[in-house]
């Protein structure tokens, strides 16, 4: 009869830096779920224009070299795109 030993695997911790990127991709996206929200509501040219503004400034993060340091990756188009489908029902 074989016995097997599993051996336990520790997860290594995030190193801060990484931890404090990774939250702000999401709140990066929970600010365009709730942006998205409140401009399908929306009556106040202003704070439409407002709101638009703000969007257009989190899909630029999302596109930009800065998202690209804190994800240690170049997939923001991919998240994006995955956003705007189940944001607005983009195909």
């Amino acid at each position: 009869m074989k016995l097997f030993h599993v051996e336990e695997q520790k997860v290594q911790p995030l190193d801060p830096f990484q931890e404090l990127g990774i939250a702000v991709i999401k709140q990066a996206a929970e600010d365009y779920r709730a942006i998205a929200r409140k401009l399908e509501s929306i009556e106040n040219s202003y704070e439409e224009q407002v709101l638009e503004k703000d969007m257009e400034s989190i899909r630029h993060f999302f596109l930009s070299e800065w998202f690209e340091v804190l994800s240690d990756s170049s997939n923001g188009p991919m998240i994006l795109e995955m956003l705007d489908r189940e944001v607005y029902g983009v195909r």
